[in-house]
């Protein structure tokens, strides 16, 4: 009987392993011989730090496109006191009688407005709020770009014309019946039985200009914000139709509606939205020259409210530039990532944060930096590499500024070194806002760069 050679069987694994291992290095380094000496390359990875940051707040946030109205003062312990009102033109609609409209002598029965909260808010939403409904005096041009720094007070009546009260989120309609002396005065105007006004939107709105929806100055300061959507609202003017100028032969109930839908017609509307940071965290706004002292934290809020400030300092600059050493002579960024950490991860303050931010060269208009073109993203459908997403397991938002940083090595001395970091493109419209560790907190800012350097 043969006993297998086990020391034999041993020896020829060891050596076919080291044949096979000698193979794969070989492989390894198969063909760096025919690599020039000058077209060498070498893949790192590194983490730079050295990023300055402070707040600033844009004076030209653009109301006049939105399909919302906002309206109501809220406060935040963090991010302060939020007000809002706003103005919106009207048109009428649809009637639901023949081509006569209101008839030959329409007796005034009653009006109607319909108004449609969105459920999101910002503020204390358990408060009750007392709302003023003006008439406008002066004309809002649809053609025009409203900000929300607005100042209404030259085109709103001072008079009045309707108010009522709201308490907390109301999940369905509210119908306002305008019952008020001078609503009742102002529909009977509305009432035009020569038919001029109604002939172009023009002259209605030289007749009608619209309405202002404020918080009334005795109202509860800190209670919320609430917005509006401008496409729900509408009014109605319910009168009797009679055929014959004496008003005794009564023919039809007509309801003319009104509508504030500023996709469905060419009618404009602003919101003016101001935000006050005294007595909270958020301070020394606008303040970002050099000289200035970066810092612990930063912020980002949407609808024109605080943002950060961004500023690549001389020391990064040096400690990028300094990668490219000897026998290396370039350097070509694979991936560049900019990790914003949320100062407080929580539940709350995950939901409370916007679920993008944004980076931008322009932030008066908004516009990003090359890597963060989100008007080419949302016309393309395409998803920018940039990122910029909510991690809520890891707590942070991670932003690709690959394009920024290379540009920043192709020309040291006059590409941009700032960025204003802001709330995702599609969102300046949401009551968000999220705080945000920065180059002055610990762990401070940080740049995850993936390169490749070249002979």
């Amino acid at each position: 009987m043969n006993r297998p050679n086990r020391r034999g069987i041993a020896a020829t694994l060891l050596l076919t392993a080291a044949i096979l291992f000698s193979c794969t290095k070989v492989d390894n380094q198969f063909g760096d011989d025919f690599i020039p000496d000058d077209e060498q390359m070498k893949v790192c990875l590194d983490t730079l730090r050295g990023i300055d940051t402070y707040l600033t707040e844009s004076d030209s946030f653009p109301t006049s496109g939105m399909v919302y109205g906002y309206m109501g003062s809220g406060w935040d312990p963090v991010f302060g006191r939020t007000k809002a009102s706003f103005c919106a033109q009207y048109n009428m609609n649809y009637f639901t009688t023949g081509s006569e409209m209101f008839g030959i002598a329409p007796v005034f029965d009653s009006l109607m407005l319909w108004l449609t909260f969105n459920g999101s808010f910002y503020g204390d939403s358990s408060k009750t709020q007392k709302f003023n409904i003006y008439e406008l005096t002066g004309y809002l041009d649809s053609d025009t770009t409203y900000y929300a720094d607005f100042d209404p007070s030259s085109i709103v009546s001072d008079k009045v014309l309707f108010s009522f009260e709201i308490t907390g989120v109301p999940s369905e309609e509210v119908m306002l019946k305008l019952d008020s002396e001078a609503a009742i005065e102002f529909a009977h105007r509305l009432m035009d039985t020569t038919g001029g006004t109604y002939t172009s939107d023009s002259l209605f709105h030289d007749a009608y200009k619209g309405f202002c929806f404020a918080p009334d100055p005795s109202s509860d300061p800190d209670a919320c914000v609430y917005r509006l959507a401008l496409a729900s609202m509408e009014m109605g003017l319910y009168t009797r139709n009679f055929t014959d100028a004496t008003a005794t032969t009564p023919k039809d109930t007509v309801i003319t509606y009104y509508s504030f839908d500023n996709t469905l017609f060419n009618q404009a509307h602003v919101s003016m939205i101001s935000h006050d940071y005294t007595g909270t965290p958020i301070q020394g706004i606008n303040d970002t020259l050099t000289t200035s002292t970066p810092l612990p934290y930063g912020y980002v809020q949407t609808l024109g409210g605080v943002a950060t400030f961004v500023r690549f300092t001389d020391d990064f600059v040096d400690q990028l530039l300094g990668k490219v050493v000897a026998p290396y002579n370039s350097m070509v960024i694979n991936k560049a990532s900019l990790v914003w950490s949320l100062a407080d991860p929580t539940a709350e303050n995950f939901n409370q944060a916007p679920s993008r931010i944004g980076s931008y060269s322009d932030y008066r208009k908004f516009t990003g930096i090359p890597d963060y073109d989100y008007t080419y993203e949302t016309s393309s459908g395409t998803s920018l590499i940039y990122g910029g997403y909510l991690d809520r397991t890891n707590g942070n938002y991670a932003t690709d500024i690959t394009i920024f940083l290379q540009k920043l090595i192709a020309k040291p001395d006059s590409a941009p070194r700032t960025m204003t970091l802001g709330p995702g493109g599609d969102l300046l419209a949401e009551f968000k806002q999220v705080k945000l560790k920065t180059g002055a907190s610990d762990p401070p800012l940080r740049v995850i760069v993936a390169y490749t350097l070249v002979k």
